[in-house]
């Protein structure tokens, strides 16, 4: 015999709050966690559950954005730099130091060994940290025979990111935040072209509340064009969403024991983590136009992703057959035509 349980929270109906922010990833954790810290009268919603999103499909890698200094973007470096040293510091159990060797392949004509050097030395400098190179060992463990040249950098992990995720929830909750999961919301309530409340919907129980609020951070990521639409409020696409897809493979002989970063035969960025015992092969870069919680590898990106390896390793010994999962993410980028 089975039957229909409902679950049922205390309503919110007729609540007023500061702020409500949609979006319970890492981002609309943070924001809740800052405003409950302040004194703001904060409401946090997630559609599904916390994390499930974009936060628990990443590269889990907290970077200082080495691709941005290639671009000339220093302020944007220094700044990601400056909260990574912040995390390294308030969170040294979930987010570590790694040292990342960068492979890439001499005569490619995109760069040149000294800028390379240049670019790395300035973002050591920007993160304040510099160590001994260990890119000796990674060329002991791959195939250089096809003219790799090797240079060290660092770099933060955060091998569990629903782990850091969860712990800012609770200091939210402890700070006084109002938090829901499993809740959608629905409309926007605007008077004067001001926002006056949001009505949601419990997905657990079927009930819709309206609640009374100042201000609705939307903090929803690559659906932040979707609850646009869904709360009715009239404005310009603002994200273009990117796909990036990951696999797992176990660990192979002589797989590399430190983060590596390298190319794709298109230039593209590829890394190669040790991650939870196993080896995280990613990413990929497609544009997805489609619901981000339908995301998933297709076989075109796990090839590709599979002859990047072989490219950096042609004796790692791995087909598609090893692969223990596979997963996929959709980057929140601002939306450019074309």
């Amino acid at each position: 015999m089975s039957s229909s349980i409902k679950v049922r929270r205390p309503s919110l109906e007729g609540h007023r709050f500061d702020v409500v922010i949609v979006g319970g990833g890492i981002t609309g954790v943070a924001v809740a966690r800052e405003c409950a810290g302040a004194g703001k009268r904060t409401l946090l919603v997630e559609k599904s559950d916390f994390g499930s999103g974009t936060t628990s499909r990443s590269s889990r890698i907290i970077h200082g954005g080495l691709r941005y200094l290639e671009h000339g973007e220093i302020g944007l470096v220094r700044e990601s730099l400056r909260e990574r040293e912040r995390l390294l510091r308030s969170h040294p159990h979930l987010v570590r130091r790694r040292k990342f060797v960068l492979a890439i392949r001499n005569g490619s004509g995109l760069r040149s060994a000294l800028a390379i050097r240049a670019g790395l030395w300035l973002y050591e400098r920007f993160g304040k940290k510099s160590g001994k190179s260990e890119r000796l060992e990674f060329e002991s463990q791959l195939d250089s025979g096809d003219g790799l040249a090797f240079f060290d950098y660092e770099d933060a992990l955060c091998e569990f990111p629903e782990r850091l995720l969860a712990e800012w929830l609770s200091n939210a909750i402890r700070a006084g935040a109002e938090v829901r999961n499993h809740t959608d919301a629905l409309e926007l309530q605007i008077s004067g072209g001001a926002v006056r409340g949001i009505r949601l919907r419990d997905r657990l129980s079927g009930d819709e509340a309206s609640v009374l609020c100042q201000r609705v951070i939307n903090a929803t990521g690559p659906w932040v064009d979707r609850f646009c639409a869904q709360a009715r409020v009239n404005c310009k696409r603002m994200v273009g969403g990117v796909r990036g897809s990951h696999v797992v493979l176990p660990l192979f002989p002589d797989a590399p024991a430190n983060p590596l970063y390298t190319e794709a035969g298109d230039g593209r960025p590829i890394f190669l983590l040790p991650w939870n015992g196993q080896i995280l092969l990613g990413t990929t870069e497609v544009f997805d136009d489609g619901d981000p919680s339908d995301a998933a590898p297709t076989q075109a990106e796990i090839e590709y992703l599979f002859a990047a390896l072989h490219r950096l390793m042609p004796r790692n010994g791995m087909t598609q057959r090893d692969v223990r999962y596979a997963y996929a993410g959709v980057r929140p980028l601002p939306y450019s035509p074309g």
